[in-house]
């Protein structure tokens, strides 16, 4: 499909300009607010924390997990956004629920916490304004105030901008034959941009971050953005206030989200005209790329500040021996969610965004895992029936929706040593990530980065879990696990997946399958007890981020004596299958070169076509079988 601008009818460039509706000229007032008191939610909290081990059994049940979810997604915790009250109380409440197991308190200061701060996007510093002006016989000039009608990204810079012309530039993206600025320079001027991308053009969506459109935007030597959401089905809030961190790491360029109203008028010359709605469909369904310079000029104010916000992660022994031992494991999940849709962003629309978002699945289903999991081990150890080489640590994270924040200070602040010879491993000598374990029903549950140390397989297979599951060799996953990974510890991550839910209001306890969580909770601790006793701590091993850009289609695992790669599953309708290689097979050659480990199979792909055919030997029930296989582009 070509994608072209059209000359015949272009967008008026507003040729009457009419009076701007009152409310764009309102100031929204700055309110400073004190540092929140939650002693009182905190007390409330731990007494739910004592009420929980009270009316629970030791036993890992469902009705202990389902009450466990359903008093962390209960509106009174208010989605658990970080640095808020809703989360503040459920780190109390897992704080007094370990302290009632008689686990040691391995946070700061003697206590069951490790604070900490984060930034939390940015909060308004002074003037933030916007001044549109329309050279000529009008004369017309305005000055928007932040409020209700624009407010400032919170990757943007602070400081004065000059008047610059201005172009509306679709969705500015130069990418995959689609160009938002053919026959426009966006140097040296504003680019009033939608956010989103075209419907039907699936590549394109890397691009529709805010973020990921400022850095090519200030690639392009424009100085400020003006986003417009435009109705787009992927966009929930039309106007994102600063302190909502929509990411970007650090400041790019002069940049303000706007409400449809506004942008209406500025490219049409009417707040609400048909014309803008027009204009914006037509960009959505991909039909064409209309992109032209407006007849105003825009200058700007922007102050902002770095909003910091007070949390902590939870932090548990459970001790073996009098002394804690050299080496421990940890298993862990994260207590923060969303709160009102603004700590780690929403997927709801309208107003469903700025509603408490409970993350029953999100990850209440985690950490309820976690406690039953430590409430059983400390049931077998008061009766002298716990066996352990390694004690465990119990961890609750927080600021995970906003970037794994308290995983990442934990290994940071943790690790001994300096500079490049700082090592948390192997005192820490692997870590158990639970995290979105509720919604399992008939799908099967993933073990994800299986890669990240060749011991686990040979421990995941002597473990009967009870349930489907399939091995995800990466360990690069937008979960807490990652913070160890990066830190060099082996780690195993458990997860069923995303769902229509996921950062919704709709992510509620009466969705969990709490039949399916228990099994999780059963393999998850299996799992656990046998890491703490392995004779030596798991190896790791470093997994390559880029992976080959073909696939044959199967899951595999390490043999664990270089006699080639175990077949674990092969993909339906792939290269693999309809080269006929079964479960079970051991693939010792490809393409003549011989396959040791998963490694040595991965450096062969490399090296391979998609579409081409390729000679295969694998060890089959103690026989070689011979066959060929057809990769196909990943």
């Amino acid at each position: 499909m070509q994608f072209w601008i059209e000359k015949e009818s272009m967008w008026p460039l507003l040729p009457s300009m009419k009076i701007l509706p009152a409310s764009l000229f309102l100031f929204q007032a700055l309110i400073l607010v004190a540092k929140p008191d939650f002693s009182q939610a905190e007390k409330q909290a731990a007494g739910h924390g004592r009420e929980a081990l009270a009316a629970t059994s030791p036993e890992i049940s469902v009705c202990d997990l389902e009450k466990y979810v359903s008093l962390l997604a209960s509106p009174e915790y208010e989605g658990r956004g970080t640095g808020a009250k809703g989360e503040r109380m459920a780190t109390a409440y897992l704080a007094e629920f370990y302290k009632g197991l008689s686990f040691l308190p391995a946070g700061e200061a003697g206590t069951f916490f490790q604070p900490y701060q984060v930034a939390d996007g940015k909060e308004k510093d002074g003037e933030n304004t916007l001044r549109f002006s329309i050279p000529g016989p009008i004369g017309i000039s305005r000055e928007i105030p932040a409020g209700k009608d624009l407010e400032p990204v919170s990757f943007s810079t602070s400081g004065e901008v000059k008047p610059a012309p201005a172009i509306f530039a679709g969705y500015g993206i130069q990418a995959d034959g689609y160009d938002s600025f053919h026959g426009l320079e966006p140097k040296g001027k504003w680019l009033l941009l939608l956010r989103g991308s075209p419907k039907d053009r699936p590549e394109l969506k890397r691009f529709s971050p805010l973020a990921e459109k400022a850095k090519d935007a200030k690639k392009l030597g424009a100085v400020g953005i003006l986003y417009v959401n435009a109705a787009h089905p992927d966009v929930s809030m039309e106007v994102v206030p600063a302190n909502i961190d929509v990411g970007g790491g650090s400041d790019i360029i002069p940049a303000f989200t706007i409400s449809d109203n506004l942008a209406s008028t500025l490219l049409t010359g009417e707040s609400e005209g048909p014309a803008f709605k027009q204009l914006a469909k037509e960009h959505f369904e991909g039909g064409m790329v209309r992109s032209f310079p407006l007849s105003c000029q825009f200058s700007a104010k922007v102050s902002l500040k770095t909003r910091q916000l007070d949390t902590r992660n939870v932090l548990a022994r459970l001790q073996m021996g009098d002394t804690p031992s050299c080496q421990a494991i940890i298993i862990g999940s994260h207590v923060d969610h969303v709160g009102f849709g603004d700590k780690g962003g929403s997927r709801a629309k309208g107003e469903d965004a700025k509603k408490i978002h409970p993350g029953a699945d999100d990850n209440a289903s985690g950490v309820a895992a976690v406690m039953e999991i430590a409430q059983y081990f400390a049931a077998l150890k008061e009766a002298g029936k716990l066996h352990l080489e390694r004690d465990i640590l119990f961890a609750g994270w927080t600021g995970e929706e906003m970037g794994l924040h308290g995983s990442k200070y934990y290994t940071d602040h943790t690790a001994k040593g300096e500079g490049k010879d700082k090592t948390l491993y192997p005192a820490i000598s692997s870590y158990i990530n639970l995290d979105m374990v509720g919604r399992l029903r008939k799908q099967p549950l993933l073990v994800q980065a299986t890669g990240s140390s060749h011991a686990w397989g040979k421990l995941l297979d002597g473990i009967t879990p009870g349930l489907d599951t399939r091995r995800v060799r990466t360990p690069y996953l937008p979960t807490d696990s990652t913070s160890f990974y990066n830190a060099g510890v082996p780690v195993l991550s458990v997860f069923t997946g995303t769902h229509d839910d996921y950062h919704t209001p709709g992510d509620t306890p009466d969705k969990i399958d709490y039949t399916g969580l228990a099994k999780i909770a059963t393999y998850a601790q299996l799992i656990a007890e046998a890491t703490a006793n392995l004779g030596a701590p798991p190896d790791f091993a470093k997994v390559d981020r880029n992976p080959p850009k073909v696939i044959i289609g199967i899951q595999m695992d390490d043999t664990g004596s270089d006699a080639g790669v175990k077949v674990l599953e092969v993909v339906p309708d792939s290269p693999a299958a309809k080269a006929g290689i079964q479960n079970s097979d051991i693939i010792t050659f490809l393409d003549g070169k011989e396959v040791k480990s998963i490694d040595s199979l991965q450096t062969i792909l490399r090296t391979m076509k998609a579409d081409k055919e390729y000679p295969l030997k694998v060890s089959r029930d103690g026989k070689v079988e011979e066959l060929k296989v057809t990769p196909k582009k990943r």
